[in-house]
């Protein structure tokens, strides 16, 4: 998967201002307390009606949006300033999004499972596992937002470049909803904030309907997991590609086959040692006419077996990839005891499979 797309539309998500729930009392926190109470889970999901702008910033521009929540269904309706329209509803068992100036809709079935759909606290808890090492955390006071009363987190880089940039977070005293954000992501300022909150308001059941007009066109959404596949297979499609040798310990555990952008067949090969998960390294035919992407925040330049490639280095994700003969390659960490420097050696280890 195209992971370089996934991590510039991080800055887009504002993954702290959604349904972050939990219970409240008038004790005084730290600020690990307050992020563990916005993370809890509650028995009876909250329901409420909101409205918040997002500003992000050269990448998406502004937006007025409204929400609705109940019983774990959602509406949100968004209005950006260039007059874009979306409806999108999750009733629980299907997801559509309809683009109203478009005049499209989207439909994605999660009712048997079929797509890993994380919850906003999921969400939330993967940022927080991400800048907990890389961020200094602290409450910067109290503030009003929308007319309730918030903690205010600021989390501050510890190094320069790293993927996310510091935070800023009020969340909720009452609700442990996260009421307003702002988050330097991949050279990109989002900013969201909530300009309504009402936990009174009565919401029917109609909210999480849509009635698409008869014609719209609509696009039924699939996410297919990856296909396992067999060495034989793989270079019959590829023909001649580097691989990582099996010596010293390092075994081939599986191979799996991802769609890419544009259908492309994407590899990705998943690497053990001595019985622990190692690396995986994944390999695709190049597209000699795409358009060389810029770099993204964090990420540095370096010289990979000859070639001009690139590598993040987190504390939670480490990558190196580079070009070479045709080929686009990728070595990404598994084993969170690796280095940059030990990525770039397996690299050099590899040599041409015919």
């Amino acid at each position: 998967m195209n992971w370089k797309k996934s991590l510039r539309a991080a800055g887009l998500v504002a993954v702290l201002t959604f349904s972050l729930v939990g219970c409240n009392t008038e004790a005084s926190y730290s600020p690990q307390e307050i992020i563990d109470q916005a993370l809890q889970e509650t028995k009876e999901p909250l329901t409420y009606y909101g409205e918040y702008t997002m500003d992000m910033g050269e990448v998406g521009g502004k937006a007025q949006i409204k929400e609705w929540t109940k019983d774990g269904k959602r509406r949100i309706e968004i209005i950006g300033e260039n007059g874009e329209n979306s409806i999108s509803v999750n009733d629980g068992s299907q997801i559509i999004t309809y683009d109203v100036k478009a005049n499209k809709a989207l439909k994605m079935d999660i009712s048997k499972d079929a797509l890993p759909f994380p919850s906003p606290r999921e969400q939330a808890e993967t940022l927080f596992n991400l800048v907990k090492d890389t961020h200094d955390i602290s409450i910067a006071g109290e503030e009003k937002i929308a007319g309730r009363d918030t903690y205010k987190l600021v989390a501050k880089v510890k190094k320069d470049d790293t993927l996310f940039g510091d935070m800023e977070v009020w969340v909720d005293k009452k609700t442990w909803l996260t009421l307003k954000m702002t988050m330097n992501s991949a050279g990109n300022k989002t900013t969201t904030e909530y300009t309504k909150m009402d936990e009174s308001a009565k919401i029917d059941d109609t909210q999480f309907t849509i009635d698409l007009p008869k014609d719209v066109k609509v696009e039924e959404v699939t996410v297919e997991e990856p296909e396992s596949v067999t060495l034989d297979v793989v270079k019959e499609q590829l023909g001649e590609f580097l691989m990582v040798p099996e010596e010293n310990g390092i075994t081939l555990e599986e191979i799996s086959l991802d769609k890419g952008l544009e259908d492309r067949p994407e590899y990705t090969f998943n690497y053990v040692k001595n019985g622990q998960q190692e690396i995986s390294v994944t390999v695709f035919k190049a597209n000699s006419s795409a358009t060389e992407e810029e770099p993204i925040f964090g990420e540095k330049e370096m010289d990979i077996r000859g070639q001009k490639g690139t590598v993040m280095d987190e504390s939670k994700f480490r990558y190196i990839g580079w070009q070479e003969k045709g080929y686009q390659y990728g070595i990404m960490m598994v084993n969170p005891e690796l280095t940059i420097e030990d990525l770039a050696a397996y690299a050099k280890q590899m040599n041409v499979l015919k």
